[in-house]
């Protein structure tokens, strides 16, 4: 057997023996009838080439839509749990804990523990990130090109860096951009892609002295209603909890939760619940089994569905009490508030 290699350096050293072995293979003998040789038996796998089938093949280059191609896509996961951030003024660390991704074929590639930190930001910014696994190098990498060191903070969301993310031998791990913010003063952080413990502007809330208002109206220092004497909803009197840290922050994915008391409710999606069993709950978690509290009574789930707009979050952290009602139309559904890292 002849390999590959041997043919290229036949045609680098002997021309004219490569020309005569190409028309052995191709050509007509002496009285006219074919004599070709197959080159599927006449030459074997190299270690620097290897015979591709035709039928991944058009204009003789390897076409990825063609049967003849292995397909090996992604399907990265709807809901990305594994990645959180905390911040500083000047910075963003990303850290994430193992996860698979599952691919087109039914096999899984696993991803390992990591972290990522950015240096050199601005104060009180958000910034965008396109995290993606590198087949061919082995590792979890970012879009690059924008603020920081490493350079992988982006100033904003634009196709051109989500297009980056997706490129060949690249699996996306986001559904588009992860956001994370940096504080004007103090830390923070947030969680599966910068979803957070948070609530979409305009829902409601009860405060002290201005009564019903949206939360983003609020600020620190205001008072919220919230469950009393240690109770939950109706099981405890009314109770007021200090706004101690708020932050309104770019989004445009959230849970919308439709209730028995023909109420709604738009959250991110790691937004914890206390169910009415007392054990937290997040959104993208719920289930139409699932019964919530309410200001009055407890109430079932009617439908949830998931909301793609562009809008904002609102994360607060209250005290001494870490719940507080909220809702589309009326502040009546518990839920809980985030707890900044200080």
């Amino acid at each position: 057997m002849i390999t590959i290699p041997q043919i290229e350096a036949l045609k680098s050293t002997s021309s004219h023996l490569y020309e005569s072995l190409k028309r052995l293979l191709t050509g007509v003998n002496a009285i006219g009838t074919t004599n070709k040789l197959s080159l599927d038996s006449a030459i074997t796998d190299g270690a620097d080439f290897a015979r591709v089938s035709s039928d991944a093949l058009t204009s003789n280059a390897i076409d990825p839509s063609k049967p003849g191609v292995l397909a090996k896509g992604s399907i990265p996961p709807t809901w990305n749990a594994s990645f959180t951030y905390s911040s500083t003024p000047t910075s963003v660390t990303w850290s994430w804990s193992s996860f698979a991704v599952y691919r087109a074929d039914g096999t899984s590639t696993a991803i390992p523990n990591g972290s990522l930190a950015i240096t050199g930001l601005a104060p009180g910014t958000s910034y965008f990130f396109y995290p993606y696994w590198d087949d061919s190098a082995a590792a979890l990498n970012w879009v690059g090109g924008g603020s920081g060191s490493p350079a992988n903070a982006q100033a904003a969301k634009t196709n051109v860096a989500a297009q980056q993310q997706s490129l060949q031998a690249r699996i996306p791990l986001s559904q588009g951009a992860m956001i994370a913010a940096t504080p004007t003063s103090g830390s923070g952080g947030g969680s599966g892609g910068g979803s957070g413990n948070c609530i979409r502007q305009g829902m409601l809330v009860v405060e002290r002295d201005r009564g019903t208002v949206p939360i983003d109206a609020c600020k620190v220092g205001d008072h919220i209603l919230a469950p009393g004497n240690g109770g939950v909803g109706p099981r405890g009197k009314s109770a007021w909890t200090r706004i101690v840290r708020l932050e309104i922050l770019p989004a445009d994915t959230f849970i919308r939760l439709h209730l028995s008391n023909h109420e709604t409710l738009d959250v991110t999606p790691h937004h914890i619940f206390t169910l009415a069993d007392g054990s937290p709950m997040r959104a993208e978690r719920l289930c139409l089994a699932d019964i919530l509290v309410g200001r009055y009574a407890n109430v079932t789930l009617q439908k949830i569905e998931v909301v793609r707009e562009e809008s904002k979050k609102v994360t607060i952290s209250c005290a001494p009490i870490h719940e507080f009602f909220a809702g589309k139309d009326s502040a009546s559904i518990l839920t809980h508030n985030y707890t900044f890292n200080s």
